[in-house]
């Protein structure tokens, strides 16, 4: 599933949302200009533009215009707009209700570049521009009136000086802000969350009770702190339950288990129902053992005492060499020198007897079993069964689970010892032996 950087959104809402603002108060500068009247051609420049691209000669040499597109469109826009142009030959051509002094003024300024005309206005607005534009048919003077319509184009244009003077500059400064300082913000303000998943990851199943810290941490974020720590509490008391009626079950069942089990052995003929029910019962004995030894486990602080793991693995090849050699099997231990771990022996003990019994029962009938002990804090036992398939490997550990459904065992046994492994800060991991079966390797952790 992919993910998505809370910085990195917030940083874009951020900018997307100072565009917007700059936006509607370009918009809003816009309007207003509009309402006060001040959407035109205030200096006149773009009408002189206009009128002198359209103005040129006759071959008899009089002055007329010949308006284009855009002529003929400023024109229509603007019907009581005036004008009047001189050449250097004195022909004048004028358009609209001239102010007679423009008409001497136009002969005064013969030989000027461009000028503002009448700046009397308090906020200095001329009411007309006199520029001098040069036609291919030599130089004429222009004296034209101020404030007409704009163009579509001459909207465009003074809309995107706007944006460039007022906008673009405070969004570029602006921008380039939170994208350097919002990382910064929110790390900032993001530390109690980061402390708190740090914290999170330390929780495991044998620190139920351990909940998430609350110092530090945003009001925003509080509520869902608080919410999974309140999961946490019905989690911790459900798994006790869970944990209280797994370790009661195991008691009561014990005895009636064991009485049945001297019971069926007791019985006086030897034939096919009996051997059956004695499995059975050996199966109930087992299971009941074995949720006695899983709810031990969780009440073990691991010792720091030194334990032989070759001597250990000696004493339980030892008392089940009998049941391996009832089987048509073979058990041997070996180990080149002594191998010492800080473990609890008890548990160490109960995890290879685990590990030998099950190569013994699903290794079949003359199963070659094999114990090696190795530094650092290792045990492997490897059998010639007929071995684990690669997509079960990883699945054995579960509890109760069986590659066969209908076998004889609980499904607890591996379960059993990957538990002691991680009480030892280890692990258990299953593969093919050199014998050709399986291979269940114990790696006890050095740091305890």
């Amino acid at each position: 599933m992919k993910t998505h950087s809370l910085r990195w959104r917030l940083v874009g809402s951020l900018v997307a949302l100072q565009v917007a603002a700059s936006l509607l108060v370009l918009l809003g500068f816009l309007a207003l200009m509009a309402a006060a009247g001040r959407f035109v051609d205030e200096g006149g420049d773009r009408a002189a533009q206009i009128i002198g691209g359209a103005l040129g000669h006759t071959p008899e040499g009089r002055l007329v215009l010949t308006p284009d597109a855009e002529a003929r469109w400023l024109l229509d826009a603007a019907p009581s707009l005036w004008f009047v142009a001189r050449d250097a030959q004195g022909e004048e051509l004028r358009r609209g209700e001239v102010p007679p002094r423009y008409q001497a003024l136009v002969r005064a300024l013969g030989g000027m570049g461009r000028a503002a005309l009448d700046l009397a206005e308090p906020n200095a607005r001329p009411a007309a521009r006199f520029e001098r534009i040069e036609t291919p048919t030599g130089p004429v003077d222009l004296i034209v009136q101020t404030r007409a319509p704009l163009s579509v184009t001459g909207k465009s244009a003074w809309v995107t000086i706007a944006f460039l003077i007022l906008v673009a500059p405070i969004l570029l400064v602006t921008g380039l802000v939170v994208v350097i300082a919002t990382p910064f913000v929110i790390r900032r303000g993001l530390e109690g969350v980061v402390a708190t998943a740090a914290r999170a990851e330390q929780m495991d199943v044998d620190r139920l009770a351990t909940r998430l810290p609350l110092e530090g941490v945003a009001a925003e974020v509080r509520p869902l702190v608080e919410a999974v720590n309140r999961a946490f509490d019905r989690l911790d008391d459900g798994y006790r339950r869970q944990e209280r009626f797994l370790a009661d079950a195991a008691h009561e069942l014990r005895t009636p288990i064991t009485t049945l089990r001297i019971q069926v052995e007791s019985l006086p003929h030897e034939n096919a129902e009996k051997a059956r029910l004695v499995r059975a019962t050996t199966r109930l004995v087992t299971l009941a053992e074995q949720l006695l030894d899983l709810e031990r486990l969780r009440r073990v602080a691991v010792a720091g005492d030194l334990v032989d793991l070759r001597a250990l693995c000696e004493r339980v090849a030892a008392d089940l060499a009998p049941l391996v050699i009832r089987n048509g099997g073979s058990l041997s231990v070996e180990a080149p020198q002594p191998v010492f771990a800080r473990a609890d022996a008890t548990s160490i003990e109960r995890a290879v007897s685990n590990l030998v019994q099950n190569a013994t029962e699903h290794g079949g009938a003359g199963c070659e079993i094999q114990v090696h002990v190795r530094a650092p804090a290792t045990v492997e036992v490897c059998d010639s069964g007929p071995g684990i398939p690669v997509h079960e490997r990883e699945r054995v550990v579960a509890p109760f689970h069986r590659i066969h459904p209908r076998g004889s065992g609980a499904g607890l046994g591996l379960h059993l010892v990957a538990e002691v492994a991680r009480l030892h800060q280890g692990s258990l991991t299953v593969g093919a032996s050199h014998l050709g079966g399986a291979r269940m390797r114990l790696q006890l952790g050095t740091g305890l």
